[in-house]
């Protein structure tokens, strides 16, 4: 006859607890790598000298999420997103003038434009109305370089008390507009990759 310890337990029960210790061993790993999409929002003006121009940065810091992200991770890095773009004008209004505003995603630079020439000499770039039909969203996806599943050249990890050091942004530039004037609200979602669990 062969015997059995009264306190052992079934194998499902081991199998149990080995996957779980493992998940948690997993979990801990500093190199661990966890992605997340912050999100923060904003609105595009127009100069008393009728110009659109500016740029939305790649520091996510500017998201209400970022605070307890940051809590918990030392280094991120910025992989991409997505520009979520609403008209400001009531469309048919008579004062307001309507032009063409250039979008355009810089990997490694964040300055604002002084014309068109500075939008259009990049990979991706959007043209959009200034003025549309209010219930519709633009949306400008955006990505880095990415090579064998690598993001490429500019995309280092950063620390998370640095978080203004992410390169990059979206520049954007129109002209002819109404001076002083509303045109865009904004929402950009930021794709984040996190490592290094404090």
């Amino acid at each position: 006859m062969i015997r059995t310890s009264k306190n052992r337990k079934p194998n499902r029960a081991r199998k149990y607890e080995t996957t779980i210790y493992r998940e948690l061993n997993i979990a801990r790993r500093p190199q661990r790598v966890t992605k997340a999409v912050l999100a923060s929002n904003g609105q595009i003006y127009s100069s008393a000298g009728g110009v659109i121009s500016g740029y939305i940065s790649m520091d996510p810091s500017t998201s209400a999420e970022w605070s307890g992200w940051a809590a918990i991770y030392d280094q991120f890095r910025v992989l991409g997103g997505n520009l979520k773009l609403s008209c400001a004008v009531t469309v048919g209004n008579s004062t307001t003038i309507p032009g063409l505003v250039a979008f355009a995603f810089d990997n490694d630079s964040a300055a604002t434009p002084a014309n068109y020439g500075q939008i259009i000499q990049f990979a991706e770039v959007k043209d959009v109305t200034s003025v549309w039909t209010g219930g519709t969203i633009i949306q400008f996806p955006f990505k880095r370089p990415v090579r064998n599943g690598t993001p490429q050249e500019f995309q280092l990890w950063y620390n998370e008390s640095s978080p203004s050091a992410s390169p990059g942004s979206i520049k954007y530039y129109g002209s002819g507009m109404s001076n002083s004037t509303l045109y865009m609200n904004y929402l950009v979602e930021y794709l984040v990759e996190f490592q290094m669990r404090t």
